[in-house]
């Protein structure tokens, strides 16, 4: 869990280092106006005199087939730009990046699909890897429930290096429910890692079984991205806590910070996800874009095979199962696919033998 100044916008880890230049990140007040996608107008040619120089000549010496082609371009020049500009379209160089902006490049579906349905087999074959839960179990609590459906309440930053982790595994969990809608391509800050991940801003997500509520509160660059809701807040500050001061007994960590999961109120986040912690280090191999996307995502769905094997991929599995027994748990044991298989089985033993807090 990333640590930092008191609330869900709380930054990076304090006990990992100091955020650069000091002192605490903004507090966020919005997602606010920012312009997108600005670079540095075209350097000139050094040769374009030169090429004036000849076409001059050649116009001089009664060439008209060369007014005519130039004249012809800029023609077609301007019809091409009218029609970006009347449907909205955009040249290559000013598109977003896929990790840049506040409006990054939306996710390719086949490789969403790749993470949401990794087969029942690999999930079963690594059941809970031996890991323990990103969560702690509470008792004695109001049910959050979104409708008729238990709510899962997520708050996190684009920047966050555990945030760009756990996403992998919350997607790869949450696809068995339901389906995702308009994630798009992101990595954590530079200065944390780079690890590439996806983003939940301005996404769905729908389910008959489970209600997922998430908010990215800064952007890549920890500027304000969204607020979460008082309730949200409220929650995080019950559950998790205020800065430097964990919610004991939920969180037994030494401070607050994101990721927050709150499924239910009955599973909250514990402090520093510890699982997530054996992958993210200065020089992990995930770190500086990995192996990319792709190589990722054919890794989860394979934690044997080499690269599966290099960034520790039963670890995103073994999260997936627990978060799926957490929701199978509220919802009904539905559906029982998914609620009865044997590594969802494998993590509600665990989650059922925890002791709980209140």
């Amino acid at each position: 869990m990333v640590k930092g100044a008191a609330g869900p916008m709380a930054s990076k880890n304090s006990r990992a280092r100091a955020r650069p230049g000091g002192g605490a990140p903004p507090a966020p007040s919005g997602p606010g106006a920012r312009r997108l996608g600005g670079q540095a107008p075209p350097q000139r040619n050094a040769k374009q005199s030169g090429a004036a120089r000849r076409y001059e000549r050649s116009r001089r010496k009664g060439s008209s087939t060369i007014g005519w082609v130039s004249v012809a371009v800029v023609v077609v020049l301007v019809v091409v730009l009218v029609v970006v500009k009347l449907t909205g379209g955009s040249s290559p160089s000013t598109s977003s990046g896929s990790a840049s902006g506040r409006n990054p490049t939306y996710a390719p579906a086949s490789l969403v699909s790749t993470v949401a349905t990794i087969p029942s087999s690999t999930f079963d074959a690594v059941g809970t890897g031996g890991q323990s839960a990103a969560f702690t179990v509470a008792s004695g609590q109001p049910p959050l429930t979104s409708g008729s459906k238990p709510q899962f309440v997520y708050v996190g930053g684009e920047f966050c290096p555990y945030c760009a982790l756990m996403r992998w595994s919350m997607i790869a969990a949450l696809g068995r429910f339901g389906t995702f809608h308009n994630l798009r391509l992101m990595s954590s800050a530079t200065t944390d890692g780079d690890i590439p991940t996806f983003s939940f801003y301005k996404s769905s997500y729908t389910s008959p079984y489970v209600a997922f509520t998430p908010y990215e509160s800064e952007d890549r660059n920890q500027n304000p991205l969204v607020n979460p809701p008082a309730y949200v807040n409220k929650l995080y500050a019950k559950y998790d806590g205020s800065g430097t001061t964990p919610a004991a007994p939920f969180n037994p960590a030494t401070s607050a910070g994101i990721p927050f999961l709150d499924i239910g109120n009955k599973y909250v986040s514990s402090g520093d996800p510890s699982a997530m912690a054996q992958i993210f280090s200065p020089y992990g191999y995930l770190n500086n874009g990995g192996p990319g996307r792709s190589a990722i995502a054919a890794a989860i769905r394979n934690p044997s095979s080499a690269v599966g094997k290099a960034i520790d991929a039963k670890i995103f599995v073994a999260q997936a199962n627990y978060i799926s027994a957490a929701i199978c748990s509220l919802d009904g044991g539905k559906p029982a696919s998914v609620c009865a298989s044997t590594g969802v089985a494998a993590a509600a033993k665990v989650l059922a033998a925890a002791k709980p807090v209140s």
